[in-house]
C-alpha cells in the first residue's frame, strides 16, 4: 500500500522546486516526469496564455479496472506562497517544518505528493478502481487563476475532491462561500484646503461616512463575512481630496443573502455619499462561486465511508475560506475538501505532521477503491 519512504522523499523533492505563483514552470516538469513514470500520458493545458504564467494546469487521466464505477477528479494547485525558493525540510519528532528562511510548501505540496502516491500504490497493488482524473493547477495563490482559466470540458469526472484545506484526517468540508469583491470610487471634488476649502467636496470624508454608517462588518452571523481589507485616497495634504477608493470582501454560505448583502450594501453607500453631494462608482467582482454540497450527497458520502474504513474520526464542516474547489462546484463537479493537516500555511512557522501526509494519500487511495466496490 502506501510507501511512506517514498512518499517522504517526493514531498521533500516537490517542495524544493521553486514554484511561485506565475513561475511553476520547474514543478510542472518535474509532476509530469512522474505521471510519465506511472505509465500515465500527462497533458499541459493553455490557462498560462491567459495568467501570463510560464506553464498552464497539468492533467492526467487513470483508465480504471472497474465499469460503472464513478470518476473521480483529485486536484491540488502547484504553486506556494513566498517565500518559497530554497526550501529546505526540517524533520523534528515526527513533524516535518522549513528551516525558518522558507514557507514549508505543504500548501499544496500535501496534496500534490498524496496523489502521485496513491496512484502509484494502486497500480502497484493491483486494486481494481474506476477511472481516475487527476489535475494540477497554477497560480491558486493569487486568485485561483488556473482553475479559473482552465477549460471546462476537459472535466470528466462525477465527483471532484479538492486536496487543499487544513484540519485533521476525516474532516470534510462541504460548503464553502461565494465571495464578491467590489470595488468602490467615491469622488468628491478637489480645491485648495488653506484658500478655499468651502469650495471642495472631501472624497474621504464621503467615504468614511458612508462606511460609518454599514450596520455591521467582521462577522456578520455564522455563514458571512464582511471585510473593508483597503483604502486609498488622497494627493495632498493642502488638497481638499477628489477621490477615495476602497474594496470590500464579503461572502456567505447563503448565495440568496449574499446577494441582498450586495445590493443593500451598494444602496446605502450611494445614498450617503449623494446626500453629501458626491458620486460614486462600483465594480462587482465575483470572487468565487459556492461549495454547495448537501451533507448526503454521494461525493461526500463516498469521502466518509472512506475515512470510515481507516478509523478517521469524520467531522462534515464548512469553510470561510475559498479555493480551487469553488470553481471546480460552479462548472457543476461536486467537489468536497478533504483535509490534509496542513497547518500555520503561508508563514514560515508552517508545518506538517509526517502521520497526517501519509494518511492524507490513504485517504484517496481508500476513497478510489472504495468507488469501485459501492
Amino acid at each position: 500500500m502506501i510507501n511512506e519512504n517514498r512518499l517522504l522523499n517526493e514531498f521533500i523533492e516537490l517542495v524544493s522546486v521553486p514554484c511561485p505563483s506565475k513561475d511553476e514552470k520547474a514543478e510542472a516538469e518535474l509532476i509530469m516526469t512522474k505521471l510519465r513514470a506511472l505509465g500515465l500520458e500527462p497533458e499541459m493545458d493553455n490557462a498560462h496564455e491567459k495568467t501570463g504564467g510560464t506553464c498552464g494546469n497539468v492533467w492526467a487521466y487513470v483508465k480504471g479496472t472497474v465499469e460503472n464505477a464513478p470518476t473521480l477528479l483529485f486536484e491540488a494547485h502547484m504553486d506556494s506562497v513566498a517565500p518559497t525558493t530554497g526550501t529546505k525540510v526540517v524533520r523534528k519528532n515526527g513533524v516535518l517544518y522549513s528551516d525558518g528562511t522558507t514557507t514549508l510548501g505543504g500548501d499544496d505540496k500535501v496534496g500534490v505528493a498524496s496523489m502521485l502516491e496513491a496512484v502509484r500504490a494502486l497500480k502497484e497493488d493491483g486494486v481494481r478502481h474506476g477511472d481516475i482524473q487527476l489535475l494540477f493547477t497554477v497560480s491558486e495563490e493569487i486568485g485561483c487563476l488556473g482553475v479559473v482559466n482552465l477549460d471546462k470540458a476537459k472535466i470528466k469526472a462525477d465527483y471532484g475532491y479538492c486536496m487543499d484545506i487544513g484540519g485533521a484526517m476525516g474532516e470534510i468540508t462541504y460548503a464553502a462561500p461565494k465571495l464578491y469583491d467590489i470595488y468602490v470610487t467615491v469622488k468628491g471634488k478637489a480645491a485648495h484646503a488653506g484658500i478655499a476649502p468651502e469650495e471642495g467636496v472631501n472624497a474621504i470624508m464621503l467615504a468614511a461616512a458612508a462606511l460609518a454608517k454599514l450596520p455591521a462588518y467582521g462577522r456578520i452571523d455564522a455563514e458571512t463575512t464582511f471585510n473593508i481589507g483597503m483604502f486609498n485616497a488622497g494627493i495632498g495634504t493642502n488638497i481638499v481630496c477628489p477621490e477615495a477608493k476602497f474594496v470590500i470582501d464579503m461572502r456567505s454560505l447563503n448565495v440568496s443573502k449574499l446577494e441582498k448583502l450586495k445590493d443593500d450594501t451598494m444602496a446605502l453607500i450611494k445614498e450617503t455619499v449623494e446626500a453629501g453631494k458626491g458620486q460614486v462608482e462600483f465594480e462587482v467582482v465575483e470572487g468565487c462561486p459556492a461549495v454547495e454540497l448537501s451533507k448526503d450527497h454521494p461525493c461526500i458520502e463516498l469521502a466518509k465511508r472512506a475515512a470510515e474504513n481507516l478509523g478517521f474520526k469524520v467531522e462534515l464542516k464548512t469553510t470561510g475560506g475559498c479555493s480551487d474547489g469553488n470553481y471546480l462546484c460552479g462548472y457543476g463537479l461536486p467537489c468536497g475538501l478533504l483535509a490534509t493537516g496542513m497547518s500555520n500555511v503561508h508563514t514560515t512557522e508552517e508545518y506538517l505532521k509526517e502521520s497526517d501526509l501519509y494518511d492524507t494519500a490513504r485517504w484517496i487511495y481508500e476513497t478510489v477503491k472504495a468507488a469501485a466496490e459501492k
